[in-house]
């Protein structure tokens, strides 16, 4: 009836009261059933297409998927897997994002640089190891089957990292369709509640353009040619950091509680980052991820550190 679960996530379910909420195709469905598959008395319903009424005596544990408050929720444990931030009184709530690069790792049995490439190619999605040689209409029905307006999507996961104003935005999108400003900052504002797409700020400046990062990075190559290894290497980045980001001038990203800037440099050499160190000052550390460069740099006012992304992301 269910999925045979092999690959396991870091987040895993318990039998209590939980909504999982995260973006389509980010894994919901598979740690429920991670969770009950030696179960017996498990009722499953997705009411995008349920059409009868169900019985929960004999029950242990209720799974609904796309849960619409269209029926009361039983007494007994139950798991809510939700594409909307909801709520409810008394049930824990789990954010889940696609794959981190670990897990990626961890799923496949290749070596890490190997491992790397393809996470760079493919994407977060956990199915996509079922669907390798589609990869690319795997994607493409993964955005169209996303009900929100496509073209404010498109435009998010195609200008990932650039640094805009909603309003810059809105005047772009308005140029192509017809679309009212009060649908659009709506629209935006849905985007983000869910996590399909996520802004970082710059910091102590909110009125200045922000940048915009998307659940899955490799959407941006289904829905532009223009290739920018750099802006897909800093998605990639922010969200293994899976944290409360700003921007500076002179830093890619800005953690204030650590005090800990950091510079996203896929092809880095010593000059470059020199140059870059420049226009940094009053900081604790810098750390300056690579692709694969690695090499120390002293400086005089704060700590730095050169890693490469398979170095930093394993260094723990």
């Amino acid at each position: 009836m269910y999925p045979k679960i092999i690959r396991k996530r870091k987040i895993s379910l318990n039998l209590e009261n939980s909504i999982v909420v995260g973006p389509k195709r980010v894994g919901k469905s598979f740690l429920a059933f991670d969770l009950i598959k030696d179960i017996d008395g498990v009722v499953y319903i997705n009411f995008e297409d349920y059409k009868k009424e169900f019985q929960f005596e004999n029950a242990k544990v209720v799974i609904f998927d796309n849960y619409d408050f269209s029926i009361p929720i039983p007494n007994i444990p139950t798991i809510i897997l939700s594409r909307k931030d909801i709520s409810i009184d008394g049930f824990k709530k789990i954010y889940l994002n696609g794959l981190d690069f670990e897990e990626f790792f961890s799923f496949e049995k290749l070596s890490v640089n190997n491992a790397f490439d393809k996470f760079l190619r493919f994407g977060n999605f956990p199915k996509i190891f079922n669907e390798e040689y589609f990869w690319w209409e795997y994607l493409k029905e993964s955005l169209e089957l996303m009900d929100y307006d496509k073209d404010i999507l498109k435009f998010f996961f195609s200008h990932i990292g650039e640094k805009l104003t909603l309003y810059q935005i809105f005047q772009i999108i308005k140029k192509e369709k017809k679309i009212s400003k009060d649908k659009f900052y709506s629209q935006v504002e849905e985007l983000l509640k869910d996590r399909v797409i996520f802004e970082v700020e710059k910091y102590n400046s909110p009125k200045s353009p922000k940048k915009f990062f998307s659940y899955n990075f490799a959407f941006k190559s289904i829905l532009t040619p223009k290739k920018n290894l750099q802006y897909t290497f800093e998605n990639i980045v922010f969200l293994e950091l899976n944290k409360k980001l700003y921007y500076k001038d002179g830093l890619t990203f800005y953690d204030p509680k650590e005090d800990i800037g950091y510079l996203i440099m896929p092809f880095a050499n010593e000059e470059s980052v020199k140059a870059k160190l420049k226009k940094i000052d009053d900081i604790k550390k810098v750390c300056i991820i690579t692709i694969s460069n690695s090499f120390e740099i002293k400086h005089k006012k704060f700590e730095v550190e050169v890693m490469p992304f398979i170095e930093w992301r394993f260094a723990e």
